[in-house]
């Protein structure tokens, strides 16, 4: 990035004006950022090089009367500089040098944290998706904002959280990551995580706190008058998030709370003054090519070597439906085998999805009440993909309850609803299967759903069997 700033006699300089030529080059070259900063001139001054710019380019005609192109690329580079988004001292803060100087740090920090993730290989398909987050969480406004970023098991939540927080962590007084708050409170209390935070953001070692309203009074009171950044991974409860953040007057002016979430109900709940949200999307089949080569072939964009290793990847990327976690476990799998070990890894894989997914995405499943998991298990064996308005006509028929089931489901991020269609991705299906298997010791004749045509067929074989021999 490059920084020009324009003041009353920059344009007496035939040096700066041969910078300012190579940077707009590089510009246009390498795509390299430019922020102009107008400190006591006019924009239109320096575009259109009037007052002392224009006493400075009298001159420079003279003395360069031979050289006349010479004098044309400056006035052109003077024109197209003014033109691009930089900021004016006279029209921003009312002229006061110290909040223009703070706006300016902010935006380039912004714009160089925001490019980057650009160059991490590890990133595939986060960049756009981290833009838009960008503009919720708007980093130019005063307020206390929170940010919810909602999405499945394994779709990358996490993932675009820790990049952004690289990216901003800078800009606040005081920041703080904390990972996988569902298991950590599980194991060490919300004590713990209350004395992690204000340890962190305070820098002071082993802060004591005896319970959860201690903790929750000495957050507000320690930390009310500072900016700081709190990102809150993997939250599942409410009790959570009014523990560690409670509401916006707990931190200071332009603090931002971000939390990765299944559960958009438990953003919903927690009443602040603003809440803004992020849905991630699982990724384009471009992009989960580019990932699964990432972590089988150990390069980004190294193409397989043979056709046949390409017809194995497709199946293989068509089975991970664009979750990131799978694509990263699946090419991971993969990694360093040969022919004959891809087939049958695939193969595998088409029968039973690996364990580590499953677990992971199973996690959602136990949080559901008794009703809910039944809609889920009966939405993944028979309605996916049905209309909204059969499913819980047939759900209800059997006091389902299937209005709000439909809807924890929806919020936990375990189905979405497109044209008035439940769906459901197909690794969160095959969680489905895997729990049904699991209930009943692989044992059809057990089995609360049936859903493989072999298994029924066997087992309506063997009940007219049963029947032959009773009569």
């Amino acid at each position: 990035m490059a920084v020009v700033v324009f003041s009353e006699h920059y344009a007496d300089s035939t040096w700066c004006l041969e910078e300012l030529v190579k940077i707009m080059e590089c510009m246009e070259v390498k795509g390299q950022m430019v922020v102009p900063i107008f400190y006591g001139v006019d924009p239109s001054m320096v575009r259109k090089q009037k007052g002392k710019y224009g006493e400075a380019f009298e001159g420079h005609e003279k003395r360069f009367e031979k050289e006349g192109e010479k004098v044309k690329k400056w006035r052109k580079v003077l024109e197209n500089i003014s033109n691009l988004s930089g900021w004016d001292l006279d029209n921003t803060e009312n002229g006061h040098e110290a909040k223009f100087i703070q706006k300016i740090v902010e935006d380039i920090v912004t714009k160089l944290g925001s490019t980057r993730s650009i160059d991490n290989p590890k990133l595939v398909g986060m960049e756009p998706r981290m833009q838009k987050l960008y503009r919720l969480i708007g980093l130019g406004s005063n307020e206390v904002r929170f940010v919810g970023i909602l999405g499945m098991s394994g779709i990358g939540k996490t993932t675009i959280a820790r990049a952004v927080y690289d990216n901003i962590s800078k800009e606040f007084e005081g920041c703080i990551f904390i990972h996988e708050v569902r298991s950590e409170s599980g194991k060490h209390g919300v004590v713990h995580l209350q004395q992690k935070l204000l340890s962190n953001i305070l820098s002071v070692k082993d802060m004591k706190i005896d319970n959860v309203f201690e903790g929750k009074m000495t957050i507000r009171q320690r930390l009310h008058c500072k900016r700081v950044l709190v990102l809150l991974d993997d939250v599942d409860h409410r009790d959570q998030l009014e523990s560690l953040a409670g509401n916006n007057d707990w931190f200071g002016a332009g603090s931002r709370i971000i939390i990765t979430t299944k559960d958009k109900h438990l953003l919903i709940s927690h009443k602040v003054k603003i809440m803004k949200y992020f849905k991630m999307s699982v990724l384009e089949e471009a992009e989960s090519f580019q990932l699964f080569r990432q972590h089988a072939f150990n390069k980004q964009l190294l193409l397989p070597p043979s056709k046949e290793f390409e017809e194995l990847e497709a199946q293989v990327v068509h089975s991970a439906a664009g979750l990131p976690l799978a694509l990263k476990l699946f090419g991971s799998l993969l990694y360093g085998r040969d022919i004959d070990e891809w087939r049958s890894e695939v193969a595998r894989l088409k029968e039973i999805p690996e364990d580590e997914i499953l677990e992971k995405l199973k996690l959602s499943f136990i949080s559901l009440n008794k009703n809910t998991q039944r809609v889920f298990l009966d939405i993944a064996f028979f309605f996916n993909g049905k209309k909204k308005t059969s499913i819980t006509r047939i759900l209800n028929s059997f006091d389902f309850h299937s209005y709000i089931g439909i809807k924890v489901l929806r919020e936990k991020s375990l189905i979405t609803i497109s044209e008035g269609r439940v769906l459901m991705h197909q690794l969160i299906q095959e969680m489905g299967c895997s729990i049904v298997r699991q209930e009943a010791s692989d044992d059809p004749k057990r089995y609360s759903r049936l859903w493989l045509p072999q298994d029924i067929s066997r087992l309506l074989a063997g009940s007219e069997v049963r029947k032959q021999q009773i009569t």
